[in-house]
């Protein structure tokens, strides 16, 4: 396996933790209605790229 493919995925890997805390910082202030929202906008965006990826062969 290359390098640069590893090197790849650890950054990804970084970036979703790095927006999933800050993410959890977020929702500390938001009303329940906020929460909801959130959650679903999260499942939805992740149900778009696992489409997206699987299109890809992934």
């Amino acid at each position: 396996m290359k390098l640069e493919y590893v090197l790849f995925g650890f950054g990804l890997l970084f970036c979703l933790v790095g927006i999933g805390y800050l993410a959890v910082e977020y929702v500390r202030y938001l009303s329940e209605v906020g929460r909801l929202i959130s959650l679903l906008l999260t499942v939805g965006m992740f149900g778009f790229l696992g489409k997206y990826f699987e299109g890809l062969g992934w």
